[in-house]
């Protein structure tokens, strides 16, 4: 049985948060994750139900999940006796105070490793200006990924002295649940997407690399870790990449990127990466992909430090699925460059936002050039 297209679109939104859910989501995260309300969700997810038992399609299994609690003894019951219980032939060879020594540097190791996690620290050994490409959602196995555009920023920033890209997450497609059918709407298969995801990877300097929500899917973080193993990555974070950027002149500059930042307006596009701004103003530059829009904002904070909230597009030019929705698919910014001078005198012009990759490599050289860094007819072409 055929659906009209308003069905089909409500469908599309229903797969999307069965999905969600199947990644253990709970209703008020995926309403945050799509910008909706929660009572939107169970709405949309209802009326998915109803869909699929209309046209025949599986139904979701939503009954709840019952686990037996095991027996056991309880040895507080009257007439028990604590000689019972086995605790004369517990290990006792380590002496408690080593005991619990030992958990309190184990401790100490797991709070350094999350503080190393929460800000990395990068030495820029180049001196002068540098840049960082922000490649927005590759999505390298879509049939709509605009591989022409990636190939030119590809060798632009490997070609480009003192020019570093950055991974905004998405980097295959990964199809999990029920979105696995699409599969089948794309000509390349798992083993090529893997294929591809490694060319990428080995293909320019990365200062960063996050992963985003199709990355984590399958248990594909210990996939890209694997894919990432000899290559330049300078920060490699599962979820929100914290940089200070040291130079061997100048201001430190902080980057702060993540695949998504919480919070949407229909009145600013920008709202994510400038909330984030607002609530945790450490760093110059918040940088996100995954909406498949573009957009720049710029202000200084209260602290009178200018602050760069930007979202990137991305480089997958044609989604069936945002068509499906009715969504408005921007046209540009598959990546943007930031070019960072630490010894700028003016803060404001310490970072510059640049929308296309081979202008920014020229303005990054011409900057080089006036430290003597740099000749212009240097930059390979």
């Amino acid at each position: 049985m055929s659906l009209s297209e308003r069905d089909t679109k409500r469908l599309a939104n229903a797969d999307e948060i069965e999905a969600l859910y199947s990644q253990g989501y709970t209703q008020l995260q995926i309403a945050e994750k799509i910008g909706v309300a929660p009572s939107t969700v169970h709405r949309r997810r209802t009326i998915g139900r109803k869909l699929r038992r209309k046209i025949g399609g599986p139904k979701a299994d939503t009954s709840p999940v019952r686990r037996e609690l095991p027996s056991f003894d309880r040895w507080d019951m009257p007439g028990d006796k604590p000689d019972d219980l086995g605790y004369d032939d517990l290990d006792d060879d380590v002496p408690i105070e080593d005991l619990i020594n030992e958990r309190k540097e184990r401790f100490k190791r797991l709070d350094g490793k999350k503080t190393r996690r929460h800000v990395r620290n990068v030495q820029v050994k180049l001196p002068g200006p540098v840049a960082i490409t922000h490649f927005g959602d590759p999505h390298v196995d879509d049939d709509g990924c605009n591989w022409p555009e990636l190939l030119r920023t590809v060798e632009v920033v490997s070609k480009t002295e003192g020019m570093f890209a950055g991974n905004i997450g998405d980097t295959t497609n990964n199809w999990v649940g029920r979105l696995q059918r699409l599969w089948g709407h794309q000509s390349t298969t798992i083993d090529e997407a893997i294929r591809l995801a490694h060319w990428l990877f080995h293909s320019v300097p990365w200062m960063y690399c996050v992963l985003g929500n199709h990355d984590k899917w399958n248990h594909g973080a210990q996939l890209l870790r694997y894919l990432t193993q000899g290559a330049k990555i300078a920060v490699f974070a599962e979820n929100t990449a914290r940089i200070e950027l040291d130079f061997p002149k100048g201001d430190p500059l902080r980057v702060v990127a993540r695949h998504d930042f919480k919070g949407s307006s229909i009145w600013n596009r920008a709202h994510g990466p400038l909330r984030e701004s607002k609530l945790n103003p450490w760093g110059d530059i918040y940088i996100s992909g995954h909406r498949h829009i573009w957009v720049s904002h710029h202000e200084e904070g209260t602290d009178g430090k200018p602050r760069h909230a930007l979202i990137v597009r991305g480089f997958k030019a044609y989604d069936e699925y945002a068509e499906t929705l009715g969504f408005y698919e921007h046209q540009h910014g598959e990546s943007v460059t930031t070019i960072l001078d630490p010894t700028h005198p003016s803060p404001m012009q310490r970072v510059q936002v640049v929308w296309d990759v081979e202008e920014a490599a020229d303005i990054l050289t011409w900057k080089r050039g006036k430290y003597g860094l740099t000749s212009y007819s240097k930059r390979q072409r």
